[in-house]
């Protein structure tokens, strides 16, 4: 079995159809990313500062997926809200403490099988934060400094050089892209 399995192995996560509404179920970390997986809940949360900016790092290729710029990303566990799950994974990745308000922009379904007996079969939602505070990068979760970006070069440079950035990214840009509530960042 693929070591990168391995890290958080037994974190229990909510299971969901494709439409992101939950069955009520409960699987390990594991099992839902050992192939062909377990549809379960996970989020991608964009940091944005007051430049209108996406604060992006390279995630670990010690993670499942590869070293390509993200956002934050996690899952919701069994035993919190999606707020607080957010809350959580800002912590861990970028150091921030503050309990920021959360926007949902709505989500998508998706799969991807890694060819090495892990993979991805989640249905993700997209939400924001604004923070324009340091980041202090968790160099477990990535390698390298923030790289802010403004928000409207993200979204272009995810449709025309997609290779740069990990799939779930990709996945989100046009959702976040297409919300009225994200047009104050791409003006």
């Amino acid at each position: 079995m693929n070591q990168k399995l391995e890290d958080r192995a037994e974190q229990k996560m909510r299971l969901s159809n494709s439409e992101g509404n939950e069955t009520g179920e409960i699987a390990s970390r594991k099992e839902c990313h050992s192939s062909p997986g377990k549809k379960h809940i996970a989020f991608i949360v964009f940091v944005i500062n007051s430049k209108k900016e996406f604060a992006l790092h390279k995630r670990s290729a010690s993670k499942i997926g590869d070293s390509l710029l993200d956002s934050p990303v996690s899952h919701v566990l069994a035993e919190e809200t999606t707020e607080e799950a957010v809350h959580r994974c800002l912590k861990h990745e970028y150091g921030i403490e503050e309990k920021l308000p959360v926007t949902n922009y709505g989500g998508f379904s998706y799969e991807k099988d890694y060819g090495d007996g892990t993979c991805e079969n989640e249905y993700c939602f997209v939400l924001s934060v604004e923070y324009d505070k340091p980041i202090t990068p968790n160099p477990d979760e990535m390698h390298g400094e923030i790289v802010y970006m403004p928000a409207d070069q993200g979204i272009t440079e995810s449709k025309v050089a997609p290779e740069k950035f990990e799939i779930w990214f990709n996945l989100s840009a046009p959702i976040f892209a297409e919300s009225e509530k994200a047009k104050k960042y791409l003006e």
